[in-house]
């Protein structure tokens, strides 16, 4: 199992990493080592469930970094983000030439849900008002 996480993490850092367009947030705003060489180091010498922990617990330091210093995403317009005027705010993947979904009573209870809505509040709310306290090394 340890040499098998080793692999994926190595996999990551030589396959993927290079090719995603941005590196670690903890990593970039700190000075320290990046995500996944911590995440290897710490399965090398702890083993396989102490160097998850280890790693669970630096991923969310990098999300604490990532949403302090990160500049605010922007919504998109209502009319850039798929929503179509049916009589409420409900997106469409199909493109706004839809057929009547009144018509349809398997639909209608979903025509005006809030779950496919762009407007849902974020699930990361909780976490930003604890993200205040939450200490980040300065940079080296």
């Amino acid at each position: 199992m340890k040499s098998l996480l080793l692999k994926v993490i190595r996999f990551y850092q030589r396959f993927i990493s290079p090719y995603k367009g941005f590196c670690c947030s903890y990593r970039y705003h700190t000075g320290h080592a990046s995500c996944s060489v911590l995440g290897l180091r710490a399965v090398q010498r702890y083993g396989v469930i102490d160097g998850f922990i280890i790693l669970r617990k630096r991923l969310y330091l990098c999300g604490v970094s990532s949403r302090r210093y990160s500049p605010p995403k922007l919504r998109p317009h209502r009319s850039q983000r798929g929503d179509c005027d049916i009589g409420c705010d409900s997106p469409c993947d199909m493109g706004c030439k839809m057929p009547n979904l009144k018509s349809c009573p398997i639909f209608e209870a979903f025509n005006c849900a809030d779950a496919c809505s762009c407007d849902w509040p974020a699930r990361d709310k909780k976490d930003k008002n604890n993200d205040e306290e939450v200490y980040l090394p300065p940079k080296r």
